[in-house]
């Protein structure tokens, strides 16, 4: 009889354990297939942080640029699509191309008193640059003169040339020659470039 009792326990011993083992490789095997929410997450997030990191400049986004005067008072507003140069820059680029710009400026920007330019807002459908200025330039004025039987402008230090002209001295009024012997000062680019066609003609 004892031997019937240890063959029964002994059985469903056996049996609890086989159960036992079989729920956990389904449930092993359910995990494998089917991703936790977690796990799920992380996905997901990497998969955007992935996207926002591949967004760039296309022929499609608008780039806006603001002006503002050394106050904070906005001067200028233009929206414009983007060019050859910007398309393809991600932010890293935009910022560094926002940075870079003053450098590379027209002189026209650079006399008015640009400062700065920074980077406002990006997405690949617009882009917003801000330009700041400062009090602009003053003119300093340049001095007409002769070099070489031709008619050559300086700075008004006279230490640097600012533009060779092929306009001759002899073919001046004698008057003019004369003037321009001493140097004739004119004070900004208007009346320079007033007195050369005057007399490049």
């Amino acid at each position: 009889m004892w031997k019937q009792i240890w063959l029964g326990a002994g059985i469903l011993l056996t049996g609890t354990i086989i159960a036992y083992q079989l729920s956990f490789l389904t449930a092993a095997r359910k995990s494998t297939t089917e991703p936790s929410t977690s796990t799920t997450e992380q996905a997901q997030n990497k998969t955007v942080s992935v996207l926002q990191g591949s967004d760039k400049v296309t022929r499609d986004t608008n780039i806006i640029i603001e002006s503002y005067d050394k106050n904070g008072v906005l001067l200028n507003r233009q929206e414009k699509e983007a060019d050859a140069e910007l398309i393809g820059n991600n932010r890293l680029d935009m910022l560094v191309y926002a940075n870079g710009y003053r450098e590379q400026a027209p002189a026209k920007e650079q006399a008015e008193g640009l400062e700065r330019m920074v980077l406002i807002s990006f997405s690949p459908e617009s882009v917003t640059l801000a330009k700041y200025y400062g009090e602009p330039e003053k003119e300093q004025g340049y001095v007409i003169g002769v070099r070489d039987n031709a008619v050559i402008v300086y700075y008004a230090d006279r230490t640097q040339v600012y533009e060779y002209t092929n306009i001759e001295l002899w073919s001046l009024p004698e008057r003019i020659q004369s003037e321009l012997v001493e140097g004739i000062y004119v004070k900004n680019e208007k009346e320079l470039f007033d007195f050369l066609q005057t007399y490049s003609s």
